[in-house]
């Protein structure tokens, strides 16, 4: 009896369906060089499409833009970043290409965390960036909040400065300008100054009755941090004699300010974000406000020095830079300031009258001097109502008889003179 085999021999070659395609070792998990510390590292030259390698198909593709990003993030120091992770544990995503993620999904336009989680596994070019990690939009919002001062301050100078070398851009003259963001709190859950109590003494309550409890700690030390913000700017409404009626806060962003926000959308919770950029629109430096934009001039422009090596000599703002403040800022730092100063001091409007600034606000006395010279002294007050606001009345007993009082208000009567809003002393610096 035979032992052959009796299967029948078969009558094509058979081809590996993968032949193409690089061999894939066991993705590695390298050691940081100093911190000790193993991270989930990804490798995009191991990723194909087909039979295709993913660099040879950004490349045919004409796709440019993930080759420069990933150079960029190849030559920048991530020490810092990986030191501020513990030595055991499992495993967490190279900070590197975590970077490269948030980076490259903030030049497509998209911020959302489930949008960057989404982008990380299906755009080419972000897989090219991160090595092709697939991580979801908790980690990344972990890796946020762990590294969010290095993101603003080391690691966006150390970036800006190697675009600017690799550019070879020049940072001699600098513009700058600000916008509204809206807060990511609601805009419908804010609250008021019995609201604000009313929270911080139940969670003091609440940590007085359970006072080993995480949870109530931490509740108590936010409501304090909201108590404390509302009573600054409740302070702050009351010392320059605005109303403080319609005073709210976030109870979840606190460092918000609730004030109009861009296109129409009404007053929201927001920040006021400003950047500093030079003539091929490289952003040099970058700050955030509640509420001012004007205040945030002086950091940016010793942040810019330190990015670029040098103070800029000039400096381009707009008409609503125009403020003491940044002109001491300049001075100080021996900065060259072009910035229109609009209807200054005394320009009248379109109805005639003169603008605001035109009289002097004196604090100590509440009282305003106008362009004519005379002393004006609170009069009478309107209390603020469902459409007008807050109004003082300013005069003096010679203002019937001025020759500037068609300039000045639009009264019948002689008595009452100029109704204007309480405001700082202005001066102008020539």
């Amino acid at each position: 009896m035979s032992t052959a085999s009796r299967m029948a021999p078969l009558d094509r070659k058979q081809y590996d369906l993968f032949g193409a395609a690089p061999a894939q070792d066991a993705r590695p998990r390298p050691c940081a060089s100093d911190t000790g510390r193993r991270f989930i590292v990804g490798n995009a030259h191991e990723i194909v499409i087909g039979a295709t390698r993913l660099e040879d198909w950004l490349k045919q593709s004409d796709q440019h833009t993930p080759f420069v990003v990933a150079h960029l993030l190849e030559q920048q120091d991530w020490l810092a970043f990986e030191g501020r992770y513990a030595g055991t544990g499992r495993a967490p995503y190279s900070p590197r290409q975590m970077m490269g993620l948030i980076l490259y999904g903030v030049m497509q336009g998209l911020h959302s965390l489930r949008e960057l989680e989404r982008l990380a596994r299906l755009d080419l070019g972000c897989m090219w960036v991160t090595g092709g990690i697939t991580p979801d939009h908790a980690n990344i919002g972990r890796f946020i909040v762990l590294h969010e001062d290095s993101l603003t301050q080391e690691f966006f100078e150390s970036l800006t400065r190697t675009i600017l070398k690799a550019s070879g851009s020049s940072s001699a003259r600098l513009a700058g300008d600000g916008t509204v963001i809206e807060a990511a709190c609601s805009r419908y859950n804010l609250l008021k100054q019995e609201a604000v109590r009313a929270r911080a003494q139940a969670a003091t309550a609440a940590l007085e009755r359970a006072p080993d409890d995480r949870a109530a700690k931490q509740a108590q030390q936010r409501s304090s941090q909201c108590q404390t913000i509302f009573d600054a700017r409740l302070a702050a409404r009351q010392h320059s004699g605005k109303g403080t009626e319609s005073l709210r806060i976030s109870g979840t962003e606190p460092e918000a300010m609730v004030q109009r926000l861009k296109r129409g959308q009404g007053y929201g919770a927001s920040y006021k974000p400003s950047v500093l950029a030079n003539e091929n629109r490289i952003i040099t430096a970058l700050a955030l406000d509640a509420s001012s934009e004007t205040r945030v001039i002086a950091s940016m422009l010793d942040q810019s020095a330190r990015t670029t090596g040098a103070q800029a000599e000039e400096v381009l703002l707009d008409a609503g830079y125009f403020d003491d403040e940044v002109i001491e800022a300049t001075l100080a730092r021996d900065v060259s300031l072009l910035c229109p100063d609009g209807q200054w001091p005394a320009v009248p409007v379109d109805d005639g009258l003169f603008h605001k600034s035109a009289f002097d606000y004196d604090e100590q006395t509440d009282s305003y001097r106008c362009p004519a010279g005379q002393i004006l002294l609170l009069e009478a007050k309107s209390r603020k109502t469902l459409n007008t606001r807050e109004h003082r009345v300013y005069g003096a007993s010679t203002c019937g008889d001025c020759h500037l009082r068609a300039k000045c208000t639009k009264a019948a009567q002689g008595g009452a003179s100029s109704a204007i809003p309480r405001m700082s002393n202005v001066r102008r610096f020539v």
